[in-house]
């Protein structure tokens, strides 16, 4: 093997070593965190034989004394997120965007309760994540019409011709004309 070929191996081995040293102290330091904020003072104050245990919620009081300022930082007030417009042709467009993401955050998710858990875990573990997608599903809902008149059935059949195949009619019977 020439030494252009091991170059690269070599340095990938050494990128290897060096992230796993790096992750294996953050997570005794996460793991750490974990034991102070428990109260769990044994790492640095190890009990006498026949003694209590040392307790300390310091850390535990801190962070819960700090989260209700954070939390109402990004979920506090009535907008989580504003869109600005670049001119003033934007602005109806940008009002609308607003709206839509406050709602979905706030209203289709547990936004206060995302904002709490990211940020509790930013305090503790060093780092705090949120994993946002879109989820696309079907939903299905059967409607039922009684007593229709001509009109009012051509009505919903035209729908169910506009919708693309979105909608359709199942079943239906023809009562004493003109009612279906």
């Amino acid at each position: 093997m020439s030494a252009q070929d091991l170059a690269p191996i070599l340095s990938s081995a050494r990128s290897s070593a060096i992230a796993a040293q790096t992750d294996s102290k953050v997570s005794n330091e996460r793991t750490d965190a974990m034991d102070y904020y428990n109260g769990n003072m044994q790492k640095d104050m190890p009990a006498s034989e026949g003694r209590s245990k040392a307790v300390s919620t310091d850390v535990a009081d801190v962070i819960d004394g700090i989260m209700p300022q954070l939390v109402e930082i990004f979920a506090g007030g009535d907008q989580v997120v504003q869109f600005e417009p670049v001119g003033p042709e934007d602005e109806d467009a940008a009002q609308q965007e607003t709206d839509y993401c406050n709602h979905v955050f706030m209203q289709q998710n547990p936004g206060f309760l995302i904002s709490h858990n990211f940020i509790k875990d930013g305090l503790l573990q060093k780092v705090g994540f949120v994993k946002v997608f879109w989820e696309e599903g079907e939903r299905e809902e059967r409607e039922t019409y009684q007593n229709l008149t001509d009109e009012q059935f051509m009505m919903v059949s035209q729908a169910v011709v506009m919708s693309d195949g979105a909608l359709k009619i199942t079943e239906h019977t023809v009562k004493d004309e003109p009612e279906y």
